[in-house]
């Protein structure tokens, strides 16, 4: 009997590692509807978000690998990108709606105050993720996805513990003791605002601090008088730079 031996494809070098759950050898009919249980948005979801078993098929890069059908016609950030998994189409800050269970509503702590915490408003102009999560590198960073995945975990930023504030978060709705919502010289300490709760209210002048704050600040009201190049006579922030920026303006 002759023995053959063959040399080893240099194709494999390039294969991805395997894969943590089960590959999907035929997509289901509904794979790519996002209101289906099907949708493959669920599946990869249930599995912990592993996307070797894509790789598999699709290749590393998501472009096309052995299927020949690329994922990034639709993600066109590839499947990785921040907006594939938070806020997608919706709002492509990549902060929520939607949420990662595909909520909108900002009744669910997944969604609340996300995307005015982010984009900012009449009052400010917005705040970098880390002033209340980790930094996040790219998706396989573990301080991304863990073992844990849900509730994401709450790591306090510089701003949020200014003037010594220190900022709490009691899991279901609710900050405490945050420097941006009042906890500084001359804050309102007692507001505690609700994160499920984004109607404009808890922004309104005198929410943070008072109105005017108390002794020994000067007792006028006239926010104007002292601080022209932040507010006008209307009590409308003029220049966002200098509103809750951690600074005396």
């Amino acid at each position: 009997m002759a023995l053959v031996m063959a040399q080893c494809s240099q194709l494999q070098k390039d294969l991805p590692t395997q894969p943590k759950y089960p590959t999907v050898p035929a997509h289901p009919a509904e794979w790519l509807n996002p209101e289906a249980a099907e949708f493959h948005g669920n599946y990869i979801r249930q599995h912990e978000w592993d996307l070797t078993a894509c790789q598999t098929c699709h290749g590393k890069d998501y472009a096309g690998g052995t299927s020949k059908s690329s994922c990034n016609t639709c993600h066109t950030q590839t499947p990785e990108g921040c907006t594939t998994c938070h806020g997608g189409a919706d709002n492509q800050t990549g902060a929520p709606p939607k949420d990662l269970q595909g909520n909108k509503a900002t009744t669910f702590k997944g969604v609340g105050a996300h995307t005015v915490h982010l984009t900012g408003g009449a009052v400010s102009n917005g705040f970098a993720c880390t002033e209340c999560h980790k930094k996040v590198e790219n998706f396989s960073d573990p301080t991304h996805i863990g073992s844990e995945l849900l509730p994401a975990e709450i790591v306090w930023g510089e701003l949020a513990t200014e003037d010594d504030a220190a900022p709490s978060w009691d899991g279901v709705q609710t900050c405490q003791n945050v420097y941006c919502h009042g906890e500084f010289k001359f804050g309102n300490k007692n507001n505690d605002p609700s994160w499920i709760k984004v109607d404009g209210s808890q922004a309104a002048c005198g929410s943070c601090h008072g109105l005017p704050p108390g002794s020994p600040h000067p007792a006028g009201s006239r926010c104007v008088s002292c601080h022209s190049n932040v507010v006008n006579a209307s009590l409308e922030i003029i220049d966002k730079d200098k509103h809750i920026n951690g600074k005396k303006d």
